[in-house]
């Protein structure tokens, strides 16, 4: 009965450092886990918050990597710096491109059996854009030319190879003749 009675008692007891070790692991990513955000927020908070001149009324952005890409933020209210004219002028090249509805250059090519392809050379694309409004909330919009895209941005059209909006003269209301019935 003795022998029987060890037999049942070492699954249990061999259950035990295994537990101990996956608690200990576990442990101990956790605090790894917590002491790197602690420094990580230290540092952001060293980089984000230099210190501006007493007289100086400009904001002075600090650069932060959003989404791999660089942005400058107003460290005291958090908006994002609006566009240089450098940036939007580099924004309206990457666009223009895809944004193109110019069929010059573009060849058809006729298969044998009897349809007709043609390469549109990355012109004819939609364009999913988006920025940041003044009260923090993001717009989404979807352009697929380039005076949507400069009206989306509210940088001049002509950046982007549209021709500026004409203005339509206005007409003057009248109002419709009156029949007369007899």
């Amino acid at each position: 009965m003795k022998k029987q009675a060890k037999k049942r008692k070492t699954p249990a007891t061999a259950k035990q450092p295994r537990v101990r070790v996956i608690t200990i692991t576990v442990a101990i990513l956790l605090i790894a886990v917590g002491a790197i955000t602690v420094l990580s927020k230290q540092l952001t908070s060293a980089k984000a918050s230099p210190s501006q001149s007493p007289g100086s009324e400009a904001p002075k952005y600090v650069t932060v990597k959003v989404a791999g890409q660089e942005v400058q933020v107003d460290p005291q209210t958090g908006q994002i710096k609006p566009l240089s004219p450098e940036e939007a002028k580099r924004l309206a090249d990457d666009l223009k491109p895809v944004l193109n509805r110019s069929t010059d250059g573009l060849t058809q090519v006729r298969h044998g059996d009897g349809s007709l392809s043609m390469d549109l050379q990355g012109r004819f694309q939609n364009v999913v854009v988006a920025r940041r409004n003044t009260d923090g909330t993001i717009e989404r919009s979807c352009v697929d030319n380039p005076q949507a895209a400069a009206n989306f941005f509210g940088v001049d059209p002509q950046l982007f190879g549209a021709e500026p909006a004409q203005a339509v003269p206005a007409k003057p209301m009248t109002t419709p003749a009156r029949k007369v019935v007899q």
